[in-house]
């Protein structure tokens, strides 16, 4: 009897599971258990139509992409997979969104072509066919524009060249200072524009010579420039050392004395001349005026006159 409980059981739990997987689950309460069969491709391809209806286009492309893997020799996934390959590059927003879509399509004719059999072999070339097609066009239109910036930088480089050669020439002539700084800076701000990978010999050799003439025409008018700057001040340094000397004079008896107002004079007359700029005939009339109202002043105004004069900040050139 025991065997037979058991036989029954054994037949109603076999009976029980195949309709539950003809069924496809069971529903308990809130709970639901599902047991199906392995989906095939029609399950997919309803799925497929099922979320393109609904526009769900992320999703409809992640069944599609789990179909051709798991089909790989089905002609229709294959054929709607390579659609979507042609109509994404319709769409693409960039030569590396466009490379990695030619790298799909290649992987999805190889795997098609290596599972499918001789009677796909006329799909596999037809789409083949498109794909080496969509490339060339690809490929041929970048190269060409790729060719047309190479051209518009080397006629950009010969004009910046031009203008480098025309600058250097300016400066050469030039005795303004300020036009000479604003022509060298300009001349830098030109040079960042050269691309330097597309000179050809020629433009490389002006180049050099235009840029070693640069460094030579700037150290040429610096030394210049200092030079015609130190005679200035040299000049207004004497103006002003003789001023002070005929106000002295005129008033040495006042200006001599302790508690005059002597060192402010000298403060404002000659306190802040440097002497490290002057050439030699400066320097000794300097001496000279200065020795000469030094030697006359009472003692104790001396060590005032000496504090000023040290203190004093000195003029600054800039060369």
């Amino acid at each position: 009897m025991l065997v037979l409980l058991i036989v029954v059981a054994v037949l109603l739990g076999y009976l029980a599971y195949r309709l539950i997987l003809r069924e496809g689950g069971i529903f308990l309460g809130p709970y639901e258990f599902k047991f199906r069969k392995e989906p095939g491709p029609e399950d997919f391809m309803r799925r497929l139509k099922e979320l393109q209806q609904r526009n769900q286009d992320f999703e409809s492309r992640l069944v599609l992409s789990v179909a051709t893997g798991r089909f790989p020799n089905n002609m229709e996934f294959f054929r709607l997979a390579m659609d979507k390959v042609f109509a994404d590059l319709k769409n693409a927003k960039s030569e590396e969104e466009v490379e990695e879509i030619f790298l799909k399509a290649e992987r999805l004719l190889k795997d098609f072509g290596a599972a499918s059999n001789a009677n796909s072999i006329a799909l596999v070339t037809e789409y083949s066919k498109r794909l080496v097609q969509a490339q060339e066009e690809f490929y041929s239109l970048r190269k060409q524009r790729d060719l047309d910036l190479k051209q518009r930088q080397n006629e950009r480089n010969e004009e910046i060249l031009k203008e480098l050669e025309s600058i250097l020439e300016g400066i050469k002539a030039s005795n303004d200072e300020m036009a000479i700084r604003d022509s060298m800076n300009n001349a830098a701000r030109l040079e960042t524009g050269l691309d330097l990978s597309l000179l050809d010999e020629t433009q490389n050799e002006r180049y050099r010579d235009v840029k070693n003439g640069f460094y030579r025409v700037a150290e040429e008018k610096v030394e210049s420039l200092r030079s015609s700057r130190y005679a200035r001040y040299n000049r207004k340094a004497i103006e002003r050392l003789k001023k002070l000397l005929d106000e002295f004079s005129e008033n040495e008896k006042e200006l001599s004395r302790s508690g005059s107002s002597l060192p402010m004079i000298l403060k404002e007359k000659i306190g802040s001349l440097n002497t490290s700029y002057f050439d030699g005939p400066t320097m000794q009339y300097f001496n000279y005026v200065y020795g000469y109202i030094f030697y006359l002043i009472d003692e104790d105004l001396k060590f005032e006159v000496t504090r000023i004069m040290t203190e004093t900040d000195k003029d600054t050139l800039d060369i």
